[in-house]
């Protein structure tokens, strides 16, 4: 009789493994997943659009487990039908901005939805669709061109019924992508003539689009003598990217100018060994504009837009630029490099007073990871501002916020401009006060967009009510170029 029972014992442990296995093998065959949105109250978004069964299963689930709905949670429930995946994400507490926590929750279910190897993922409409369109595009961005063994991933395929605003945020975020893409790309793969043919690739069969590329020579027949003299250190040769968007007739409503340094080494002003590799990245203002011109395009919006990108690397040599030498810049005037690790201003000066000659725009916006001092101050979450344009600060605030990209306002002040002064030269391209880095590097920019300030007034004030047309600003985004953390519809590395 005991080894009867042992017998029975035996083989009902042996089906029940079976039975398990079976059950485990079912649920890997899945390839389908579904993502939906629930609130802290147990309320799914838009419940009308998913089955009953599946909702009482969600939420039975959800019961059993204990699951809050904390904003950006995951839960993964198997259909009854055991035919989908589903990521339940947690949207917290109903307000009315639902933006970061629907691109964070979003987010987080197509990873886990990736990580269970799903081929054809939906997305259950959701508080945001822009967001929820985002979403999608950054948490499903890896970087791994370089990698001989790669992992098998297949990027799944994501849908949603949330259609024209989830689309758009597709467009934003895959060209968020494109950014991401050019910044991580080591700097012997993406020196400044490959970054111009990328830009090639991607932007000229795009609509009411044109892209120009320029050569050393084309430089100096402009005497872009800041670009020349910053270039003439490394053996690869300088381009300048120009791109022109024409949405509808009539003048240049915005003008965008990117710094593009493909590879920063300091130049004489050698930087530390330590976080050089970033400096592949140095070229980030230049990538996020050409990533925005990108998406311009592609939704076709009806406005006119230009964006230049001065090309170069920062390198050492017997012909790069010393400490104490003097160029002469577009706008004629000279400037004694008493920093050559500073040459991201010296590149964009002679790219904005060509863009502001060339094209005459309404407002410049030039995009840089300019200063150190600028990461020290507001790290890595905020975007510093400088402008002396009340209104094209309100439209950049307004645009922040939109967008939950932090920006910050900066101070320019008369100030500043006295502290570029030089003993032989017009400008000195830093401050010389060793202070206020970010501050003088702005006020430097501004010194070629309308006009130099060699001469400080009487009484010193902050620039802070000047509408004088182009509207300008500079951004400082050397704090966010880089995400820390993979949380949410972040990647670690560079953040595009």
């Amino acid at each position: 009789m005991h080894s009867i029972a042992r017998n029975i014992r035996q083989l009902s442990v042996v089906h029940g493994r079976q039975l398990s296995t079976t059950r485990t093998l079912a649920r890997d065959a899945i390839k389908n997943g579904l993502v939906v949105g629930m609130f802290a109250s147990h309320k799914l978004f838009n419940s009308e659009q998913i089955p009953q069964a599946v909702q009482d299963k969600i939420l039975q689930e959800a019961q059993a487990q204990g699951n809050k709905a904390d904003a950006g949670s995951v839960q993964l429930v198997l259909s009854p039908d055991l035919t989908q995946h589903i990521a339940v994400v947690g949207l917290g507490n109903e307000s009315t901005n639902m933006s970061e926590i629907v691109r964070t929750a979003v987010a987080n279910g197509v990873k886990q939805l990736k990580a269970k190897k799903i081929s054809n993922i939906n997305i259950a409409p959701m508080p945001c669709a822009h967001a929820s369109g985002e979403a999608a595009a950054l948490a499903s961005y890896s970087f791994t061109a370089f990698k001989t063994q790669k992992a098998e991933e297949q990027l799944p395929t994501i849908s949603s019924t949330d259609a024209e605003e989830w689309n758009t945020g597709r467009v934003y975020a895959e060209a968020q992508n494109f950014a991401r893409e050019l910044m991580a790309t080591p700097a012997n793969f993406m020196t400044p003539t490959i970054f111009a043919r990328r830009v090639q690739d991607e932007l000229a069969f795009l609509p009411n689009t044109k892209v120009n590329v320029y050569d050393e020579q084309w430089a100096r027949d402009q005497r872009m003598g800041g670009l020349i003299a910053v270039s003439q250190g490394s053996d690869e040769p300088l381009r300048f990217v120009e791109i022109v968007y024409q949405g509808h007739p009539g003048p240049v409503s915005l003008a965008l100018v990117g710094k593009g340094i493909t590879f920063d080494t300091g130049g004489y002003s050698l930087k530390l060994g330590k976080n050089m590799d970033l400096m592949k990245g140095d070229m980030g203002g230049g990538a996020t504009v050409v990533a925005a011109m990108r998406a311009i395009a592609q939704l076709r919006l009806p406005i006119n837009v230009v964006a230049t990108v001065p090309l170069c690397e920062n390198m050492v040599s017997g012909r790069a630029t010393k400490v104490s030498d003097v160029y002469t810049s577009r706008a004629g005037l000279t400037v004694e490099v008493m920093n050559t690790d500073a040459e991201g201003r010296i590149v964009l000066a002679d790219a904005l007073h060509y863009t502001v000659e060339a094209h005459q725009p309404q407002s410049i916006v030039d995009v840089a990871t300019l200063t150190g001092a600028m990461v020290v101050a507001l790290g890595e979450l905020y975007t510093g501002v400088f402008t002396p344009s009340p209104s094209l600060w309100q439209h950049i605030d307004r645009a922040g916020t939109a967008t939950d990209e932090p920006v910050w306002r900066m101070p320019l002040h008369d100030h500043w401009d006295a502290m570029l002064k030089s003993s032989i030269a017009d400008l000195s391209n830093i401050g010389c006060k060793g202070e206020a880095g970010a501050c003088t590097a702005a006020a430097f920019l501004r010194q070629f967009v309308d006009g130099p300030r060699l001469t400080p007034p009487a009484i010193m004030r902050e620039q802070n009510n000047d509408e004088s047309i182009p509207r300008w600003a500079h951004l400082d985004i050397a704090g966010p170029m880089e995400a820390s953390t993979s949380e949410g519809y972040h990647h670690q590395g560079m953040s595009g």
